[in-house]
Parts: structure tokens; C-alpha cells; sequence
């Protein structure tokens, strides 16, 4: 392989070496994600270990970029085998693509809640609270208690 069509180089011999993904392996990167390959599978193809690969996506923005528009491609290409499968009547199809592509989830009950208010009066006086028992006549049953000072509102 020439050094042109080289897929990394490395920057000094041996394995330590630095590397450097050539635009011919940013490539590959893509397409082998495309195709679905796992992430070791592209790092072997490549020449060089996953965890080196899984540092360079860390660092490296063109290499992770490749990476993401190779799982963006392969997501698409599985997107339209299930919806053309849930056109043709597959209902499981179609039930995974609401959930997965428009986020719909089963047995949730709707996002809306009712507005409840809650109006209380101001704080009264005991002495106020016990006279507009007595006029209203609810809340209290039996005989009212005793005011302060001894006053009873019987």
C-alpha cells in the first residue's frame, strides 16, 4: 500500500507512535460504520487497538465526525427498511418507529394537569373564628367553646 492510499500514519516507528487518520481512513471510518461495524471492528481495519481508536474519537473531532455520520447513514438505512415494512402492514414495525423515531411510550396518561387553586381567608382573631361558627353554624358540633376571658358563644 503506498503511502497515499495509507489509512493512518504514525508519527515514528513502533506501536507508541503517535497516529494520524489519513482523509482515505476517515473514510473507511464512515463506511464501516455505515455497513454496521462495531467500533474494534473499525480500529482493526484501520490497523491500530479499539481503546487507541476510542481515545482518537475523544480527541480527534474529524475522526468521531466519520464515526457519527457512518451511524447516521446506517440509522437511515434501517429507518426506511422499517417504515417500508410498516407501510406494508407490519404493525410491529410501525409501533417501534413511533416509539423510537417520535418518542410515543405506551399506558402514559397525558401531560396535562389540572390547575388547582386554593383561596384561604385571612388569619382571624379566635374570638372572630368562633362568632362566624356560631352565625354560619358549621364546622363545630356541639355547644362552642368558651371565649378568652370566659365569654361563651352557646
Amino acid at each position: 500500500m503506498s503511502e497515499s492510499d495509507a489509512l493512518i500514519t504514525r508519527a515514528g516507528r513502533g506501536k507508541t507512535a503517535p497516529i494520524t487518520v489519513t482523509p482515505a481512513g476517515l473514510t473507511v471510518i464512515e463506511e464501516l460504520a455505515a455497513a454496521g461495524n462495531d467500533q474494534r471492528t473499525i480500529a482493526k481495519a484501520l490497523g491500530m487497538d479499539r481503546k487507541t481508536m476510542t481515545d482518537m474519537r475523544r480527541r480527534i473531532a474529524e475522526v468521531d465526525e466519520a464515526f457519527e455520520r457512518g451511524l447516521a447513514a446506517l440509522g437511515d438505512e434501517l429507518t426506511h427498511l422499517l417504515l417500508s415494512q410498516a407501510r406494508g402492514g407490519n404493525v410491529v414495525a410501525a409501533i417501534y418507529l413511533t416509539k423510537a423515531r417520535l418518542g410515543w411510550r405506551e399506558g402514559d396518561a397525558p401531560e396535562s394537569r389540572p390547575n388547582i387553586i386554593i383561596n384561604l381567608p385571612d388569619a382571624q382573631t379566635p374570638e372572630a373564628y368562633l362568632r362566624a361558627v356560631r352565625v354560619t353554624g358549621t364546622g363545630v358540633s356541639g355547644p362552642l367553646p368558651a371565649l378568652p376571658g370566659g365569654e361563651g358563644l352557646s
